[in-house]
């Protein structure tokens, strides 16, 4: 992108200074390319008689359109304000720029320094009236142009989307493009892979973005991972198939099909995981004391995870909102005195023992009550909700001792490159052999984590399946066995059931209310004999709802 002169530069008034510019997309042949506009403007210094000076700008899309962000312009523009250029040639007013208020303050400098321009079109002499007018009839003409271009490629870049192309630009990490369509990049996707199953594990960012580096897995816009983009990565929807294309201008959405790196379920276990995370950031302080509903239970009113206390010498077990302590540490407290019912609503705290035996009772109810979660239905809950077979406790523990063997091998190949390494570095090693031997073992490497990572997927499958299904398990006509679980074992049954508790205070009545909310429609589920006409006739389910609503009523402290 410079400039350039057919000799020793002359005259102002015998040099006609030519501007090419195309867009980065533009095509060679559609009769604007940049050897067509120095062809053009040439041709017009002929007939002149005058010399040329070539300003080249290159390629530059319309995203450029500020003087400042050209560099050729921006010189070229100066020496306009400098008085060093009266004969200024452009193929089309839209190579200066598309921009009306650039182009006109363009127009009026070369205007106000007595410089002539000169397009495909004629030639204008900005100060005669009636130039400036044909110019600006012309300049009308091509802006209107470029705007129906520009419509059109929208249009076309919707029907294309549509269709299933990709609609431009790099795609996610984990893809390629064949035929402009999303495949998958095989090496890629291992990584993807490998990124959700360490979210999982409740492996951090921070750890992930180490891994990444370490291993040389370069992202999509080269360099170093950033904390960012895996966030970012973690949040994709191609993983599991889809994505929507957003056209701004309709405000459109349209869904597209592209092919799945993820298992739906997978992708959904760590987007809860991230969000309950995040969602306790203020309670990952350890505690000494044992809270069977806090994880699942949320505030209605401010939307808070709600916390706990339990203080034995002040005979306090409770459960509360937390929102006045958050706004003592973001805010340093209020100068303005307690009042009951203000702040979020949650103007008192539910007693814990009450709590927890209220919504035991209620959930105990609905279990024995569901015919969905009784033992003729496990395969039909595995079908209907996606649930994976769980293999028995033999094939777990031969499982895990295959993970353990996969590991303990590749554990050996990774000291055996160490060693390797180590002897290139003291010249023990030849360069060709040294190279051939890294790439054997890095393939083996790569094949043993490809292997471990499969078998703990297989595995962490089985393990995370029996959260939905080891309460099916423990379902019996007895159900009193339950209360013989451990306070940990009664946790995690209803963690399996229950996806979230909302908590209400209702002011008129001093009590509060308790939306608690099934991952499976089992509240007021049936059993529905069949129309006995059809061929296949029996029994069919019919689906319960999600929610279900207790009340616990005020419960005063009782001091010894």
């Amino acid at each position: 992108m410079t400039a350039k002169s057919t000799k020793k530069e002359a005259e102002p008034s015998e040099t006609l200074h030519i501007y090419t510019r195309v867009s980065s997309a533009a095509q060679a042949g559609n009769g604007t390319s940049l050897d067509t506009q120095l062809e053009y403007g040439i041709k017009r210094s002929k007939e002149l008689n005058f010399s040329y000076k070539h300003w080249d700008e290159g390629g530059k899309s319309s995203h450029h359109e500020n003087i400042e962000e050209r560099p050729v312009l921006f010189d070229m523009y100066q020496s306009i304000l400098a008085g060093n250029i009266k004969h200024l040639w452009i193929y089309d007013q839209s190579r200066l720029s598309r921009n009306d208020q650039v182009a006109s303050k363009i127009r009026y400098d070369c205007n106000k320094h007595g410089v002539t321009l000169y397009t495909k079109d004629g030639k204008f002499d900005l100060s005669n009236p009636s130039d400036m007018f044909l110019k600006q009839i012309f300049d009308a003409v091509a802006g209107l142009d470029n705007a129906t271009r520009a419509e059109r490629t929208r249009l076309g870049k919707l029907n294309k989307v549509t269709s299933g192309y990709w609609h431009g630009g790099p795609p996610p990490f984990g893809y390629k493009l064949e035929s402009k369509k999303l495949v998958i990049e095989k090496t890629e996707a291992k990584w993807v892979s490998k990124i959700f199953d360490g979210i999982l594990k409740e492996v951090s960012v921070a750890e992930l973005k180490k891994m990444l580096d370490s291993k040389g897995v370069v992202p999509r816009r080269k360099g170093l991972w950033a904390i960012g983009s895996i966030e970012s990565l973690i949040k994709n929807t191609h993983y599991i198939g889809y994505y929507f294309f957003e056209d701004k201008k309709c405000e459109k959405k349209i869904h597209v099909k592209c092919p799945a790196i993820l298992d739906e379920i997978t992708w959904k276990a760590v987007q809860l995981a991230r969000s309950r995370k995040v969602s306790r950031t203020q309670q990952k302080n350890p505690t000494k004391n044992f809270y069977l509903l806090r994880d699942l239970m949320f505030c209605s009113h401010c939307g808070r995870p709600m916390a706990g206390r339990i203080k034995p010498a002040k005979h306090e077990a409770l459960y509360y909102c937390p929102n006045k302590e958050r706004q003592w540490v973001v805010e340093g407290g209020t100068n303005e005195p307690w009042v009951r019912g203000l702040s979020c609503g949650m103007a008192r705290s539910l007693n814990i023992p009450e709590t927890d035996r209220m919504v035991w009772d209620s959930v105990i109810k609905i279990h024995k009550e569901s015919t969905l979660l009784r033992e003729p239905y496990r395969e039909q809950i595995y079908k209907n909700y996606g649930l994976v077979q769980i293999k028995s406790e033999s094939e777990l523990k031969d499982l895990a001792n295959k993970i353990k063997k996969l590991k303990k091998e590749l554990s050996a190949v990774e000291e055996t490159q160490g060693v390797m390494e180590a002897d290139y570095l003291l010249g023990d090693i030849k360069k060709q052999v040294y190279a051939a031997s890294l790439g054997r073992l890095k393939e083996k490497i790569d094949a043993l984590e490809i292997q471990i990572s499969n078998a703990e997927l297989e595995y962490r499958g089985n393990n995370e399946n029996k959260r939905f299904v080891d309460w099916v398990k423990m379902f019996s006509d007895d159900i009193g066995a339950k209360q013989n679980l451990t306070n940990e074992e009664k946790k995690k049954y209803l963690s399996g059931l229950i996806k979230k508790i909302n908590v209400r205070y209702l002011a008129e009545t001093n009590e509060h209310e308790l939306t608690i909310q099934f991952y499976l429609p089992i509240v007021g589920d049936a059993l529905k004999w069949s129309n006995p006409n059809m061929k296949k006739a029996g029994y069919e389910l019919v689906e319960g709802v999600y929610e279900s609503n207790t009340i616990i009523k005020k419960k005063d402290r009782v001091r010894k």
